[in-house]
């Protein structure tokens, strides 16, 4: 006999609480749905969607935005449409290092035809086969760039894309467009004026969750991932004082719901909502906590997940968010996270960046790593502070009448040389024997 059981104490179906469950309505969305039909309705009237871009931080349900209205576009064109011949195309930028117009190229030739990426090309031929395949296919083409931030400077295929009718690229029976989908509100401005002009005719910004909203997209997933959990029509609700706190909407319809549990307690839902409208309002993180909690009440044999389960969850997913961000760091990134633990260990954080660069010149000369200069070497200090690893903190001016910055590590010391020791470049280095005699506050 094994200690594993196909069956929990508190959940009924818990994959509906992962990344990759896709919720059939997003009421919270509900203006940037409108939005964004706009941009594709034209593609139902026969002359292709407008290239649109979505953005907003992470956790804001732009994708799912993004496929829940293409699906519907979808169901119009197979049921309800005589002439829209509509084909579409996800793209995950980040996830196959689409870093360059001809992998970009050649990873939509790829999820167009089925084929293999194809390889030993010129970048031109690429991009000849990817239009070719959209001439085979024919119809308006919507195709999904997800993370298209990720492309770095070489943004030919951008400016090229959505010119291709007027470029001659693609036949005229062929409609070509583009969903732009980010993270990095900054992103789309730094674009040079003809990729940004051409790019975009639509841009629809998916702002952080309220804590309200977070409440109900939490008690929607609650409904379908636990036990004894349900959503009971407002009209057969015989007390009106239950009501209040917990009424829940599904959809657009106006019909209301009243959320009822016996596995959560009635502050779990509102903590974790508050807890993550506070950080980021992103509804993955809230629906992350709500998982980890469940897990840990379940881990504990208990039948009902409390504030305790709560507030344990979120320390665990931070701290194993901050632990995944700084095992994925660049190299020089982790010397710069090696050089701030040095001085950490010696007692001489906070510190300003002058004598963090001094030690982190140390280091890198011990392990034979390029040495960046010093405007450089702060770009990655101030990098570790947007993710939360380091706490940098602006003090008195510094000596040619700039603001100065004072850094110490914002996660446990322990954690940090943890991660660096588990570094391969850096596994020999002895932090606690590293020189910090440039490190004076």
């Amino acid at each position: 006999m094994t200690t594993f059981s196909s069956t929990s104490e508190v959940f009924q179906r818990e994959d509906v609480l992962r990344e990759d469950y896709r919720p059939d309505n997003l009421p919270e969305r509900a203006d940037e749905m409108d939005d964004l039909h706009m941009s594709l309705a034209p593609a139902a009237r026969g002359v292709g969607a407008n290239n649109v871009f979505l953005h907003g931080k992470a956790g804001q349900g732009k994708t799912a935005a993004a496929k829940a209205k293409l699906a519907e576009l979808q169901h119009h064109a197979e049921n309800e449409s005589d002439h829209l011949d509509l084909t579409t195309c996800y793209v995950s930028c980040e996830s196959h290092d689409l870093s360059t117009t001809y992998k970009m190229a050649s990873r939509i030739y790829q999820e167009l035809t089925g084929e293999d990426r194809p390889t030993g090309y010129a970048t031109d031929v690429v991009m000849d086969m990817m239009f070719e395949a959209m001439n085979e296919i024919g119809g308006t083409i919507i195709i999904v760039l997800d993370e298209i931030d990720t492309i770095g400077d070489d943004d030919r295929i951008l400016y090229s894309l959505p010119r291709a009718r007027a470029q001659g690229y693609v036949d005229d029976h062929v409609y070509p467009s583009i969903i732009g989908i980010s993270n990095d509100l900054q992103w789309r401005d730094n674009l040079s004026p003809k990729v940004k002009s051409s790019l975009y005719d639509d841009s629809v910004l998916f702002s952080p969750y309220d804590a309200e909203q977070l409440q109900q997209i939490l008690r929607r997933r609650a409904v379908k991932a636990f036990r004894d959990t349900e959503l009971v029509p407002i009209e057969e609700v015989a007390s009106p004082s239950t009501r209040e706190g917990n009424i829940v909407t599904v959809d657009n319809s106006g019909q209301e719901y009243l959320f009822q549990t016996g596995v959560l307690n009635d502050d779990v839902i509102p903590l974790i909502a508050a807890l993550s409208a506070q950080d980021t309002g992103d509804a993955r993180q809230a629906i992350k906590y709500l998982r980890k909690a469940g897990e840990l009440a379940d881990k504990n044999n208990e039948s009902t997940v409390t504030e305790q389960h709560a507030r344990q969850a979120q320390a665990l997913v931070e701290r194993e968010a901050v632990v995944e961000a700084m095992r994925e760091m660049t190299t020089q990134a982790q010397l710069a996270l090696a050089a701030l633990t040095t001085l950490e260990l010696s007692g001489d954080a906070p510190v300003r960046a002058n004598p963090i660069y001094g030690v982190y010149q140390n280091i890198a000369e011990i392990i034979g790593a390029d040495k960046l200069g010093q405007r450089r070497f702060k770009d990655h200090l101030r990098e570790l502070d947007m993710q939360g690893i380091a706490d940098g903190k602006k003090v008195t001016a510094g000596s040619i009448g700039g603001p100065a910055w004072e850094y110490q590590l914002q996660v446990n010391t322990e954690i940090a040389v943890e991660i660096i020791e588990d570094t391969p470049r850096l596994a020999e280095l002895d932090l606690a024997s590293i020189s910090p005699d440039r490190a004076t506050r």
